[in-house]
């Protein structure tokens, strides 16, 4: 089963692809927001192109486990996806992947060295949610 996950967030939407087979996430690609209606078509097409079977989405607590206005706007989002998709739409909780990108970031020698690298910390955020959960669907 393929898998897509979604981060994300008010300016970029980062999508990494996974997959229940390998057991493998890697980061994908970079949506731009430009409106709700386009984004959600963005997706459709990855799906397709991808032959996505499931879609997960970044969840993003407070790191004490409280809901932000950010948690809502995502939950929000993500039922809206639910509604425009032919496939199923699971919520992970993202809380800590944003934190360990940023220790990543650092020990590679800051945000400079990062993008000099080649590597986007939306997609990376949303390669290690993804990650996480098919690390739990193997164990389940």
């Amino acid at each position: 089963m393929n898998v897509l996950a979604i981060d994300h967030g008010s300016k970029r939407v980062g999508l990494a692809i996974g997959s229940t087979d390998s057991g493998v996430a890697a980061p994908l690609k970079v949506l731009r927001q430009a409106g709700e209606v386009a984004l959600i078509e963005e997706i459709k097409a990855v799906i397709k192109s991808e032959a996505v079977d499931q879609v997960v989405v970044g969840l993003p607590f407070s790191t004490d486990g409280s809901s932000s206005d950010q948690t809502e706007t995502v939950r929000a989002f993500a039922s809206k996806l639910e509604d425009a998709l032919d496939v199923p739409v699971v919520l992970e909780d993202e809380r800590l992947s944003s934190r360990e990108i940023e220790a990543h970031m650092n020990a590679m020698g800051g945000r400079k060295a990062w993008k000099a690298s080649g590597l986007d910390r939306d997609t990376a955020a949303a390669s290690l949610f993804l990650q996480t959960y098919l690390d739990k669907l193997k164990t389940e």
